[in-house]
């Protein structure tokens, strides 16, 4: 099974980096799909989980570990908004080029977890925004594919009893047998928001 999509990371963050070097100041701190973040905070969020080595982001969190923090979301929560808050949006932007460049050149973590953490956090800044982004095919049905395994039961079932499809994207998940339920267009975008728990399923228009 392929494990390496470092050209699918590095096209989304450049994309994302086209995006966010766009942004005046206000929307830098507009809320995004995460509730506790804004589009600033999942910047520093994505520089710091992708960027970084695993040893690099448990150094990270360390300081960061007292009896209010001994999760991992706190813990992840309170490193992103120091990524976010200690980065310049210029530098965000910068970091976020120098980590789609080294992963071009097969440097850094290529692996199916990264891609979910670029794309599904790309979405969650650009939803919100309004702005279109053009993330590859293949990689939006990985990471689909990676969200209904970890989906709420609810969102389980919706997908076992129906067959989910993107529209724009040439593929779709759940039942494909003739008759099986029905068969839900959407947006790729939509779909992998909707198994992550971000947002309701948003329907094609016929």
């Amino acid at each position: 099974m392929r494990d390496d999509f470092g050209e699918q990371i590095a096209r989304t963050l450049t994309q994302l980096a086209d995006i966010l070097e766009g942004l005046q100041p206000d929307e830098w701190g507009a809320q995004s799909l995460c509730s506790r973040w804004t589009v600033r905070d999942v910047a520093g969020h994505i520089v710091w989980r992708v960027g970084g080595s695993y040893g690099e982001m448990l150094r990270s969190t360390l300081p960061m570990l007292t009896l209010s923090r001994t999760s991992m979301d706190s813990l992840t929560d309170a490193v992103s908004r120091q990524e976010a808050e200690a980065t310049s949006p210029e530098q965000l932007v910068q970091r976020l080029r120098r980590i789609a460049a080294l992963r071009l050149a097969g440097i850094g973590r290529t692996g199916l977890n990264d891609l979910v953490e670029s794309v599904v956090h790309t979405y969650d800044i650009v939803q919100p925004l309004g702005v279109p982004i053009d993330v590859d095919q293949d990689a939006s049905r990985r990471v689909a594919l990676r969200g209904l395994l970890f989906a709420s039961p609810d969102r389980r079932v919706v997908v076992a009893r129906n067959t989910l499809h993107a529209t724009d994207a040439g593929w779709a998940i759940g039942r494909t047998k003739p008759g099986a339920g029905r068969i839900i267009d959407g947006s790729a975008q939509g779909i992998v928001l909707y198994l992550f728990g971000r947002r309701p399923l948003a329907v094609a228009a016929a």
